[in-house]
């Protein structure tokens, strides 16, 4: 990609006042609520502000990784819709911008930047889930095509994505982490069946999904047919370091045509409220709605206010961290400690939203504080353990990458995969 149209032609350092500064600018300028959302996302994409921290070259402004939560925020507080968000931002945008040609770049990059496809992960399965090398969903090559039969689940947002990030065994012959590859999968085919599942919050946010002799081109094969581990570790990176930066890609307003929202105005779309609400408190709203219920100068909530500044201080300085060691070719254990520290903060900001609500903390309808909204954040925060990885399984990571601890043992190391699975069950394949 290229330099695109109203962006610098190299990329400044900004504090977060200039960025806001400079994104004003920009809006005052831009901004016409009776553009369609299509039209609209184009002429952000343009300027490099739906992912303003990626480089100039891919298409971004080559500002922070927080500039992208700066810069959303700045569109709210604007009135102006916010740039496309989702999963293709994320993770599979800077997957495919590390590991794809030139040609996947131009054809899968471009539309996630103006929000005209949305995206989801098809990785865990029903038996790989924390041990996600142990996929078994088949990929077999057929021409110029591969045939996908297999299943996912936990898949966020999978009834509203046109495309997947697919992991797919392509060998069976060979150890099993070798014999993965990713794919760049079409769902909107026959072969594809997605089954929501519904959650304690009442939404329907993952998904299960379904591969019966469904096709993906052997052009949408990403980084090399059994090379698909090295890829999904980067794909990991990016959503652990995006979980830990502070969820700055927020998942609304979906992008692509099953969000409903391209042939919308953009100024009606601007209006709507987050499905859900947002769940993501910061500080600042956590404050004002201590100030509202009377519970400013509470000793607990001022000490578990002061804990969860130090935990967002701490994931800042990580994800700094990992920047600079990714520039020096490491830094992809870094992510697991900034995905722990999300946690924290997740499961924190809610208790305190709830610890200041009091008995009124339970009314998760529109009779609730904000439609309801911290008694929704206080349920879902429970899956923050789980998303992006387990913490359980950051904390071995964190102890076999970082901290030089003995790897657990595995029996199986190098073996065919195939072999392995013909021992747990001659019918598993």
């Amino acid at each position: 990609m290229s330099a695109t149209t109203d962006a610098p032609a190299v990329a400044p350092t900004l504090s977060t006042d200039e960025i806001r500064a400079e994104v004003r600018r920009w809006l005052d300028e831009h901004w016409d609520p009776d553009l369609d959302v299509a039209e609209w996302w184009k002429l952000v994409a343009d300027a490099g502000l739906t992912a303003p921290h990626f480089t100039i070259e891919q298409g971004g402004r080559g500002w922070s990784r927080r500039s992208h939560a700066t810069v959303r925020s700045t569109f709210g507080e604007y009135g102006a819709l916010r740039g496309p968000g989702g999963l293709g931002l994320l993770m599979a945008a800077p997957t495919i911008l590390t590991h794809g040609t030139p040609e996947q770049i131009a054809r899968h990059v471009t539309p996630i930047l103006e929000g005209q496809l949305g995206w989801c992960q098809l990785f865990s399965e029903p038996g790989a889930g924390s041990d996600l090398a142990g996929l078994t969903t088949r990929a077999v090559r057929d021409g110029d095509k591969w045939i996908i039969n297999g299943q996912k689940v936990w898949s966020s947002q999978a009834m509203e994505a046109n495309r997947g990030m697919l992991l797919a065994r392509t060998d069976f012959d060979v150890a099993k982490h070798q014999g993965i590859s990713w794919f760049a999968f079409s769902l909107d085919q026959p072969g594809v069946t997605v089954r929501p599942l519904r959650e304690m919050t009442g939404e329907a946010m993952f998904n299960e999904v379904f591969f019966d002799d469904a096709e993906v081109d052997d052009a949408d094969l990403i980084g090399g047919q059994g090379n698909g581990w090295a890829v999904t570790q980067t794909t990991l990176y990016f959503e652990r370091t995006g979980i830990g930066a502070g969820g700055g890609h927020a998942g609304y307003p979906l992008a692509g045509p099953k969000g409903g929202t391209l042939g919308r105005r953009a100024g009606d779309a601007a209006q709507d409220k987050m499905p859900g609400g947002n769940m993501v408190l910061t500080i600042d709203d956590l404050r004002a709605l201590a100030r509202e219920h009377g519970r400013s100068d509470d000793p607990t909530i001022r000490q578990k206010l002061a804990r969860l500044i130090t935990y967002t201080n701490l994931g800042s300085w990580n994800a700094q961290r990992g920047k600079a060691e990714a520039a020096r070719g490491g830094g992809q254990a870094v992510a697991q400690t900034g995905k722990i520290t999300q946690t924290n903060i997740m499961k924190l900001s809610s208790e305190i939203a709830l610890d200041i609500l009091g008995a009124g903390g339970m009314l998760a309808t529109p009779d609730g504080d904000q439609d309801g909204r911290f008694t929704h954040s206080f349920v879902f925060s429970a899956a923050s353990s789980i998303y992006g990885g387990t913490d359980e399984i950051q904390r071995n990571i964190i102890g076999e990458r970082l901290l030089g601890l003995p790897r657990e043992p595995d029996a199986n190391k190098g073996r065919p995969y195939g072999e392995v699975l013909r021992e747990i069950s001659p019918a598993a394949r």
